[in-house]
């Protein structure tokens, strides 16, 4: 549930701060670098039944604030919409793999 509150929060705060509604950037980062703990530590959990898939959720855990951050140094290249899109697609599958990561861990334990 930490991680579903999270990103429904870091997306809004994301979309806020694309639209230049007064959010502030360290807001969204904050949130991002929690997903990606939360993340990592799901990816941890599930090393011992779903292997794959929890070094998957790991590597995207730490490659989504990596890609959030190049965002930075291109922000006055003609380049920074494809950095952006990747940014917000590579997080939307963060969230999917986090859901299946943590539900396959949860049926393998029962």
């Amino acid at each position: 549930m930490t991680l579903r509150l999270l990103w429904v929060v870091n997306l809004l705060t994301g979309a806020l701060y694309y639209f230049h509604v007064a959010v502030p950037l360290n807001i969204h980062m904050y949130l991002g670098f929690a997903i990606t703990l939360v993340m990592i530590m799901i990816g941890v959990m599930g090393l011992r039944s779903v292997i794959g898939l929890a070094i998957v959720t790991i590597v995207v855990g730490i490659s989504l604030p990596v890609i959030g951050i190049l965002q930075l140094k291109h922000l006055a290249m003609p380049d920074l919409p494809y950095v952006q899109i990747t940014h917000v697609i590579l997080g939307v599958a963060a969230i999917a793999l986090a859901e299946i990561t943590g539900k396959r861990i949860r049926l393998s334990a029962a």
